[in-house]
């Protein structure tokens, strides 16, 4: 017995990634993820397909990629993402802590999360994996992924708001959620991205974000680094008419009850 609830337990069970793995488990997981969402337009769609969706096998657990994520879980009308939209030869894609579906304005779309449960997560994944200078593939995939941040820096300016600067050098991880935001909504989809900070871990006692403010905050001084921090909570709507926000909201472990 002991045997198998070691196999269905992730190796990374703490802090951020416990918190979550909480929260899909939870019985008001909807109503959770619907007051978090408000100002959006938007509500989990009944068929919300979270992924991950709990501890009881490493599949329904582990972080996964966009890409795959939409062939387990396809939205209607909407082929897909290409997979080498970001990279044509293998290698690292985005990985998300939280993909569901939404229905935004009435349409069916997605809700992208990025979670962190102390402040120094948030210095993390500042810069994309180093090149393999000699391998042509790799060397590849890295001019693909800056051309995909220029691309984005370009069509996010046109928003309005001002000038962005996405990057691979720093504040990588940001920039990367930010290009897939808007290559979703630009293939149609509506999506909202939603940066989500767990408040006052108890198992990061020494710099935890102590309320929803401070998150913000540390979202905030990350996000002027690429662009103009007024994009952060307007929905904007592109020619395809799809909709794309970006959201910050804070949340405590503590109103997070698994079954």
């Amino acid at each position: 017995m002991g045997k198998q609830a070691k196999a269905a337990t992730p190796d990374r069970d703490k802090g951020s990634y416990r918190h979550m793995l909480d929260l899909v488990s939870d019985s008001n997981f909807r109503e959770i993820i619907d007051e978090l969402l408000i100002g959006t337009n938007s509500r989990l769609a009944d068929a919300d397909h979270r992924h991950p969706s709990g501890r009881s096998k490493k599949r329904d657990w582990t972080e996964v990629e966009l890409e795959d994520y939409l062939k387990r879980h396809p939205l209607p009308d909407y082929s897909g993402l290409d997979r080498k939209w970001w990279i044509a030869f293998k290698g690292n894609r985005p990985t998300w802590d939280l993909i569901c579906h939404l229905e935004i304005d009435g349409k069916l779309g997605l809700l992208l999360v990025e979670a962190k449960a102390h402040h120094a997560e948030m210095s993390e994944k500042n810069k994309k994996s180093k090149v393999d200078k000699k391998n042509d593939r790799s060397i590849a995939n890295d001019l693909s992924i800056r051309l995909r941040l220029a691309e984005t820096s370009l069509a996010l300016g046109d928003v309005g708001l001002g000038h962005f600067l996405l990057s691979a050098d720093h504040d990588y991880q940001l920039s990367n959620r930010l290009a897939y935001l808007h290559k979703l909504a630009s293939d149609g989809v509506p999506v909202v991205l939603l940066y989500l900070g767990w408040t006052n871990s108890p198992d990061w006692s020494d710099d935890p974000f102590t309320d929803e403010s401070a998150w913000k905050e540390a979202v905030e001084g990350h996000f002027k680094r690429i662009g103009p921090w007024e994009f952060v909570e307007k929905q904007h709507r592109l020619e395809s008419a799809a909709s794309f926000q970006m959201i910050v909201r804070g949340i405590s472990p503590s109103v997070i009850n698994p079954e």
